[in-house]
């Protein structure tokens, strides 16, 4: 797949989830964008897993090697490699929906709930419990402001109707 085609379809489930969810759509577009590598990660091509969800209880899931960055005792982080079970989705937009879920549900992500009208703090909100990266946010925040996703989240212009046009008018 294309990066214009991964844009094409990951927009289009992120727009369908977030009418459910009212989570911003771009920053879902861009955070699969950064997760899955625009759709080419073997998570996403072999399970379509493009946010790194782990796999808990009964889901359906597959193995797949993971570099995690972990904080020493001094607080130095450093990388290291292990294999995690990773949940395994039918769809794209089963995986988007099943990441809006989760960021509606777990307690962690109450204070991004809470800046879902402001994309930027959702982000950084969301970035500190998502992943393990400590430049997260700002990979993501770069994503989704260099590839013009913060315009799915803008709220639409008023339409000016003229009244002689409308349907009560006639």
């Amino acid at each position: 797949m294309t990066k214009q085609q991964f844009i094409t379809l990951a927009t289009a489930a992120a727009k369908k989830c977030s009418v459910c969810s009212g989570l911003p759509a771009g920053i879902t577009v861009a955070q699969a964008a950064l997760e899955s590598a625009w759709g080419e990660s073997r998570l996403a091509q072999k399970a379509n897993n493009y946010f790194g969800i782990k796999a808990r209880g009964d889901d359906s899931w597959i193995a797949m090697p993971t570099t995690e960055s972990v904080l020493d005792a001094d607080g130095k982080s450093s990388l290291t490699k292990t294999t995690a079970r990773f949940a395994r989705y039918a769809s794209m937009e089963e995986c988007f929906a099943a990441r809006d879920r989760i960021l509606l549900s777990a307690p962690v992500y109450a204070e991004a709930r809470n800046h879902r009208c402001e994309p930027i703090a959702f982000i950084h909100s969301l970035a500190k419990h998502w992943a393990t990266d400590p430049a997260y946010a700002e990979k993501l925040e770069e994503i989704y402001l260099a590839h013009g996703f913060a315009a799915l989240d803008r709220a639409p212009e008023p339409s000016s109707t003229n009244s002689s046009a409308s349907p009560a008018a006639k």
